[in-house]
């Protein structure tokens, strides 16, 4: 049996500034608005959506979030094991280890020019076993280079809390996050003959918002929305996009985030399981 510990410490809110401001952006969004209802629309002869039918529904400035977690797994354990042990002495037939109160006695086996003794052991072992990803608070299928890039390349600072207007929830909760970590750590394949102590710790659980323009635009014609994506770091397009609407309905805090994972502490399961009872009270599924 393990525990998963999570230090309050560790925990923290990012939020990025965005670069590109709501006009430049709307000005983006206008000229890809015809691809927002897909590629069958734009390219069907009898209807296709045109500047006249196409027109602005909505617009806003929303967060969306992503995860940055690292993670650890320690171990202490033994092996018995049978080393194979070269014997140079062509007349030894047998070996005893020095000082050895049990004095056991190891005989020489000999095939061929190889002359070995077979000696039992207990190899005593520490490993560490780490694991580190970001992931996407939207579950969508993002490769971590993007994430990698915003933290390098756009400025974003650490806050206690936010308190922005329309802050996405993560549908990606903490409960499923953690299953994942504790998954990734406890495929590894650890070779013993006894486990002294194996201990799992969260080093890092962060969180970042980086800011996203959507523009909402119906199709009169066919009576159809659709959605234009804008990157407020990059300024990068995303045609046919969502109009996501599960926002934070109060500020969200720090506290908040050490609250979802305070019960990891306390939470016990099997070594080779993922968490069975995990903090969910602010973010879900």
């Amino acid at each position: 049996m393990s525990k998963l510990e999570v230090k309050p410490e560790n925990h923290k809110i990012f939020i990025f500034k965005k670069i590109f401001e709501f006009e430049s952006a709307k000005q983006q969004a206008e000229k890809k608005k015809l691809n927002a209802f897909g590629m069958f629309a734009k390219f069907n002869p009898l209807k296709r959506p045109t500047d006249e039918t196409v027109l602005l529904k909505e617009q806003i400035l929303r967060y969306e979030p992503f995860w940055f977690v690292a993670s650890k797994r320690i171990l202490n354990y033994t092996c018995a094991v049978t080393y194979p042990i070269p014997v140079h002495n062509p007349h030894a037939v047998s070996l005893s280890i020095k000082n050895d109160p049990s004095q056991n006695i190891y005989p020489v086996a000999r095939q061929n020019d190889k002359t070995k003794v077979d000696m039992p052991v207990i190899e005593h072992c520490h490993r560490v076993v780490e694991f580190s990803n970001y992931f996407d608070g939207l579950k969508r299928e993002v490769k971590t280079q993007v994430f990698t890039d915003y933290i390098k390349k756009f400025g974003h600072n650490e806050v206690e809390q936010v308190e922005l207007e329309n802050v996405l929830q993560p549908i990606l909760s903490v409960d499923s996050l953690t299953s994942i970590v504790r998954s990734e750590l406890q495929n590894q394949v650890i070779n013993a003959s006894n486990i002294e102590e194996d201990s799992e710790e969260i080093t890092s659980l962060y969180l970042y918002f980086r800011p996203v323009y959507a523009f909402e635009y119906h199709w009169s014609t066919a009576d159809k929305v659709g959605v234009i994506e804008v990157d407020g770091l990059t300024g990068e397009i995303i045609e046919n996009g969502n109009w996501f609407k599960n926002t934070f309905d109060q500020t969200f805090t720090r506290d908040n985030l050490i609250e979802l994972s305070a019960e990891l502490a306390s939470t016990v399961v099997p070594g080779a399981g993922t968490v069975v009872k995990i903090a969910n009270k602010v973010i879900t599924q």
